[in-house]
């Protein structure tokens, strides 16, 4: 998650550094806000070190959000979809993406006041529009993350899992390296992510994380060679990108065994 938050600050700082700028300084509303430790993962690189802010306190107070990591479009892998009793989550990762960019931006006009986020949070932060937007935000570098994690868009209908397996969740897999479903697979991309980077962040540590961003980058570059890749606020599109990719990723891999 970090990784997909330092390559965004990077495309910022180069070409929108103002925007960047904005961002880090509604960052510190909550930070300074919170007396509950929520941000004690948060130093001197909050945009990239608050990336994993959704899923650290979801436990712990703001489970309210959880439905917002998802988009759960089936995916009928095993007869028709008259075979299964698909529920449609009333919040979902799109619509709170959309939520908070639209109040975030302002570039809608005022219609981001009847949005889900807008209401929750300016109740939750009694009417604090800076501090509830802070916390918003945090929430946001994160569900972009979530939304580039194909399962995060994807649930599998089969007649073993007839409510579905939530996007692999459900589809496991021998523990090694904690890692122990097929979801949690590419969360820790393939294992190679499986350690949890160390947060706040250190000199040292900010070094090493920046030289690992470089290979990353320089692997994958081809990838987004025009900015039309990621200039899209168009979320529901991203979403159907990474639907498409996760009924590709079951291939290969059976349930219970090594990969």
């Amino acid at each position: 998650m970090c990784e997909v938050s330092g390559i965004a600050e990077r495309v910022l700082q180069q070409k929108a550094p103002s925007a960047l700028s904005a961002a880090n300084k509604m960052l510190t509303y909550f930070a300074k806000f919170d007396t509950e430790g929520k941000t004690a993962s948060e130093g001197d690189h909050p945009f990239v070190e608050t990336a994993t802010f959704a899923d650290d306190t979801k436990y712990h107070g703001e489970m309210w959000q959880s439905d917002f990591h998802f988009q759960d479009e089936p995916w009928i892998a095993e007869g028709t979809e008259a075979d299964y009793d698909i529920q449609v989550k009333k919040n979902n990762l799109t619509q709170g993406i959309d939520d908070i960019v639209a109040w975030l931006s302002q570039k809608k006009g005022t219609k981001y006041k009847s949005g889900y986020m807008y209401t929750f949070l300016m109740n939750k932060f009694a009417d604090d529009e800076q501090v509830a937007q802070s916390f918003a935000l945090r929430l946001l570098i994160h569900y972009i993350g979530d939304l580039v994690q194909p399962f995060h868009c994807e649930n599998r209908f089969t007649k073993d899992y007839p409510k579905g397996d939530k996007g692999a969740n459900l589809f496991p897999l021998p523990d090694h390296y904690s890692v122990k479903e097929l979801h949690a697979l590419w969360d820790s991309v393939l294992y190679e992510e499986h350690k949890n980077i160390a947060r706040p962040f250190t000199s040292d540590s900010w070094t090493t994380y920046q030289k690992h961003l470089d290979e990353i980058v320089d692997t994958y570059s081809y990838a987004v060679k025009s900015t039309t890749v990621y200039k899209s606020t168009n979320y529901e599109k991203w979403a159907a990108e990474s639907y498409k990719l996760a009924q590709t990723l079951y291939s290969g891999v059976t349930e219970n065994e090594a990969v």
